[in-house]
């Protein structure tokens, strides 16, 4: 039962309703109906440019893709997340035979989505690139390589996001690329020791897979990619600057949004990569962490867009929070009004800074 909608995650589906008042699926989805409702009214009052519909129909992010394959098992295998307590999210399945798209997800929230408001709204989806990670993807059963492999993720990416524009999206995000990881000394190390490839191959190929699944889409329809370091209760993955990676990553992807974690500057390193910006792209500030309940000064989130300034003028650069707030089900270490307390100080910052 609960496959047609969460696919290779049905356990994932069958944790949330053990011990809830919940019985069946369809009383989940009536009560995703109810909460997206009310989250993207508040967006619209807040002003915010672009609202989504919270990914509240996804157990976990990547139910955007998987959900709409063939060929998917669970996997056992998981990945584990800084923070020395051992916390891991639950593992992304496995290609046990070659995947094919069975339906569409990103259709499917967005056609509820645009019966509840004109305002421009987005949907998000896993991005080719984070298939270089070195965690397990697909067995040798189905796939004899892991360029290969990546070469049908990118094919399906790119149906998916066909049969949403179709259906009327104007604002595909991709979700989780290989970059930060390439940054990370530790990462960047791991990445190596599982491959057969340099540095530069593994950069080449990633880009490639990333610009690929952006061929042939329509003029109105915008790009953007969340250089996200990862998110899983209030946990993160990568950390260190861009540098390495800064003028490569702006440069060679074409998207015309780059949404950059950007709110811990001791970790992720100074503003100073903005310089490799070229003329065009927006690079949406991740200046308000979405990992903590503190809410941030606005005063120095302000004061942040000048230090930025040095770098890359204001008017291509934009303010938001650093990921979501819950990229699986069990959420961040912060409460629902603490949510909406730093969505309400992006767009009192958004109206500083831009006169918005």
């Amino acid at each position: 039962m609960y496959e047609r909608l969460f696919g290779a995650h049905t356990s994932h589906v069958e944790a949330i309703l053990e011990g809830s008042e919940l019985d069946t699926l369809a009383e989940l989805h009536a009560l995703a109906d109810e909460a997206i409702r009310e989250a993207v009214a508040r967006q619209v009052d807040l002003g915010l440019d672009v609202v989504t519909d919270g990914e509240m129909r996804r157990a976990h992010y990547v139910n955007s893709l998987f959900d709409g394959l063939t060929g998917l098992a669970e996997s056992d295998v998981p990945e584990f997340f800084a923070g020395d307590d051992g916390v891991a999210p639950p593992p992304e399945p496995v290609a046990r035979a070659p995947i094919a798209v069975r339906s569409n997800p990103l259709v499917r929230e967005h056609e509820f989505l645009a019966g509840l408001t004109a305002h421009p709204s987005k949907v998000a989806i896993q991005t080719p690139s984070s298939f270089y990670f070195p965690a397990a993807r697909f067995s040798s059963e189905a796939y004899a390589s892991r360029a290969k492999f990546v070469a049908d993720v990118v094919a399906v990416v790119r149906e998916l996001v066909a049969g949403a524009v179709e259906a009327g999206v104007r604002y595909i995000q991709f979700d989780y690329p290989l970059y930060p990881a390439l940054a990370d000394p530790e990462k960047r190390e791991e990445l190596l020791a599982g491959s057969n490839d340099d540095l530069d191959t593994i950069f080449d190929a990633a880009i490639a897979a990333d610009n690929a699944v952006l061929e042939g889409l329509p003029d109105g329809v915008t790009t953007g990619l969340h250089v996200c370091r990862g998110n899983f209760r209030s946990h993160w993955w990568a950390q260190g600057s861009l540098e390495p990676v800064a003028e490569r990553m702006f440069n060679e992807l074409r998207h015309d949004r780059f949404l950059v974690e950007w709110e811990d500057t001791e970790r992720e390193g100074d503003y100073s990569a903005l310089r490799y910006v070229p003329p065009g792209p927006v690079v949406v500030m991740g200046l308000i962490s979405s990992k903590v309940g503190r809410l941030e000064d606005e005063d120095d989130v302000v004061a942040a867009f000048a230090d930025c300034a040095r770098y890359l003028d204001v008017d291509q650069l934009a303010v938001s929070p650093q990921c979501g707030f819950a990229s699986v089900w069990h959420g961040n270490d912060l409460t629902e009004e603490d949510q909406w307390r730093k969505l309400e100080l992006v767009s009192r910052v958004a109206e500083r800074v831009w006169n918005a």
